[in-house]
C-alpha cells in the first residue's frame, strides 16, 4: 500500500513539472510574439543557402507509375526552427502485429494551437515475418521523423512556407549551365545503393541520362532524400524498373569489363582459324574470383533488410561473409535473398 501512494505522489510532482514547464513556455511566447516576416526571411535564407540543403528539403516517392513529391523532414526542421514559440516531438505509440504506429506533436505556444499526427509503417517481409529487431527500430524511427513532419507542417499555415519551398525546388533545379554536373552527381550517388542508370531511366521514363531535365532533376534529388529520411527503400523507390537487363549488367567489374572488350577486338582482328582460341578467352575465368564491388554490396544488403535477413543467415547458407564473397556467387545470393526457403 505504501509503495503505492509513492509512486502517485512522484507521478503527481512530474505532472505539476510538466505543467509548469509548459506554463512557462507560453508565458515566453507571449512575452517575445513571433514576427512573420522574420520567420519567413530565415527560412528563405536557409532553404535556399546552397544546393545540397535544398535537395534536402525535397522528397520524391515513385509510386503507381507517377511521383508523389513534397517538402521533406529536413524541411520541416528548417520551418519549426524559424517559426519559434512551440514544442514538437514524436514517439511510437503502437509496436503490434504487422505494424509500428508513430505520432508527431506540434504545438504552437504563442496561439496554444495542438497538433496531432499518427503515421503507421509495415514491419514484417512478403513472407508476413516481422523483422528483426534492430531493423523494427530502423522503420520505427522513420515512421516517428515522418509523423513529426505531417505535424510540423499542419501545425505552421502552408500559405507561410509554400513560396519558399518553390524557392528549394528552383535552387535544386538550377539552370542549363549546371544541369550536367548536377545530374552526373545525382547519379553517382544512387550508384552507392547499387541503382543502375536503366532503372533510373526507367524511372523517371526517359529513354537515356541525356533526356533528364531540369524537372526530372528535381525527382531524381527529392527520390534520394525520400532514400536517406526513410520514406523508402532503393528496392521499393525503384521497383516498377527491375529491368531483366539492369542485374547482369551492375555487377560487371571493371576488369572483366575491360578484358571482354579486348576479346571482342581480338576475336574481330583474329584470322578464322585462330577464333576458337579467342573465343575461350572471352569467359575470363579469373574475374569470377575477386571480391564484390562496393555498389553489390550495397544491393545486398539493401534487399537483405528488405526481406528481413542478417548476415548470420548468410554466413549460414554460403559460409562467408558478405565482403567475403566473390562475383561468381552474386546471382547466387540474389536468387536466395528472393527464395530464402529454396
Amino acid at each position: 500500500m505504501e509503495e503505492q501512494e509513492v509512486m502517485t505522489i512522484e507521478s503527481g510532482t512530474i505532472a505539476l513539472l510538466n505543467k509548469s514547464e509548459i506554463e512557462q513556455q507560453v508565458a515566453t511566447a507571449h512575452k517575445f510574439p513571433r514576427s512573420i516576416k522574420k520567420f519567413r526571411d530565415e527560412t528563405m535564407q536557409m532553404v535556399t543557402l546552397t544546393e545540397k540543403i535544398a535537395g534536402e528539403c525535397i522528397y520524391s516517392l515513385p509510386r503507381g507509375g507517377k511521383t508523389i513529391e513534397g517538402p521533406s523532414a529536413r524541411f520541416a526542421e528548417v520551418i519549426a526552427s524559424a517559426w519559434g514559440n512551440s514544442r514538437a516531438g514524436a514517439r511510437v505509440v503502437s509496436d503490434q502485429g504487422e505494424f509500428v504506429t508513430a505520432q508527431g506533436v506540434f504545438h504552437d505556444l504563442e496561439k496554444n494551437v495542438a497538433i496531432t499526427y499518427e503515421v503507421q509503417r509495415r514491419i514484417t517481409d512478403k513472407a508476413g515475418r516481422r523483422f528483426a529487431t534492430d531493423m523494427i527500430g530502423v522503420t520505427a524511427n522513420a515512421a516517428c521523423s515522418i509523423a513529426l513532419r505531417n505535424a510540423i507542417l499542419k501545425g505552421v499555415p502552408k500559405a507561410f512556407w509554400a513560396d519558399m519551398y518553390d524557392a528549394a525546388r528552383a535552387t535544386v533545379m538550377g539552370d542549363f549551365k549546371t544541369l550536367a554536373n548536377r545530374r552526373a552527381d545525382a547519379i553517382k550517388a544512387f550508384q552507392s545503393y547499387g541503382v543502375t542508370q536503366e532503372q533510373i531511366c526507367a524511372t523517371l521514363g526517359v529513354s537515356g541520362i541525356e533526356d533528364i531535365g531540369l524537372e526530372k532533376l528535381v525527382t531524381l534529388r527529392g527520390i534520394l532524400t525520400a532514400i536517406k529520411d526513410g520514406d523508402t527503400t532503393p528496392e521499393q523507390a525503384f521497383s516498377n524498373a527491375d529491368l531483366p537487363a539492369a542485374t547482369p549488367k551492375m555487377p560487371q567489374s571493371k576488369s572483366a569489363a575491360k578484358a571482354k572488350t579486348e576479346a571482342a577486338a581480338t576475336d574481330a582482328q583474329e584470322p578464322a582459324e585462330t577464333k576458337p582460341a579467342a573465343a575461350a578467352s572471352q569467359s575470363v575465368p579469373a574475374s569470377s574470383s575477386e571480391l564484390l564491388s562496393g555498389s553489390q554490396i550495397n544491393l545486398i544488403n539493401s534487399k537483405m533488410e528488405a526481406d528481413a535477413l542478417g548476415s548470420a543467415d548468410l554466413f549460414a547458407k554460403f559460409g562467408v561473409k558478405l565482403g567475403d564473397l566473390t562475383q561468381d556467387r552474386f546471382q547466387e545470393v540474389l536468387d536466395w535473398i528472393r527464395n530464402p526457403a529454396a
